[in-house]
């Protein structure tokens, strides 16, 4: 537990997908250990593999926890696993619809079973 955020990460039981667990209020003052974690999750997997950042507990976010999720997103454009926003909570589909990003949640709005096949990401 990181303030008001509990980051729990596994690898699941589907191949190459591993989730990044989110739980609790994301704010500017657990950014700085969400932003580690998730760059630490990044660096352990392989160009193939799919990362899951399951927001559905997420209570609260606000604009600089939403921002190191995006600064994720950017970095994998380049290498990294693919990354997936998975089941946004309220708070967070409102806080990406207020910076106008909703289009980074619409590649996996359910759970798990919802990943899209491979190669079939319409976030850019």
């Amino acid at each position: 537990m990181i303030g008001n955020l509990t980051i729990d990460y596994r690898t699941e039981v589907m191949e190459k997908t591993s989730v990044l667990h989110l739980e609790g209020r994301a704010t500017f003052k657990e950014a700085p250990e969400l932003r580690r974690r998730l760059l630490e999750a990044m660096a352990g997997e392989p160009d193939d593999a799919r990362l899951v950042v399951e927001l559905g507990s997420v209570r609260h976010m606000d604009t600089a926890a939403m921002a190191v999720l995006v600064e994720g997103l950017m970095l994998t454009r380049k290498s990294g696993p693919t990354i997936y926003f998975c089941t946004p909570s309220p708070s967070v589909r409102n806080v990406f619809s207020l910076a106008g990003l909703e289009k980074a949640l619409s590649r996996c709005l359910g759970c798990l079973g919802d990943l899209p096949d491979e190669g079939s990401c319409d976030c850019d």
